[in-house]
């Protein structure tokens, strides 16, 4: 259900501008998840988005590190 609502989320975001897409993503994703929050919930927004923030930022680092010079 999870990996649904994921691609669900991203394709979602296909709509909004370039450089808001990440939130929309984020945010859109987690509201997901709680109209299912008895089988889903696992933690509150904020924690979750600071979470994923996090992952992002540390993905796009290693990008930079990987990539050719």
């Amino acid at each position: 259900m999870r990996y649904y609502l994921a691609i669900e989320a991203y394709l979602g975001s296909l709509s909004a501008a370039p450089g808001e897409r990440e939130e929309k993503r984020l945010g859109d994703w987690f509201a997901a998840t709680e109209r299912s929050a008895l089988q889903l919930h696992e933690m509150d927004r904020d924690e979750y988005l600071a979470m994923k923030r996090h992952e992002i930022q540390m993905q796009k680092d290693a990008a930079k590190t990987a990539a050719p010079k």
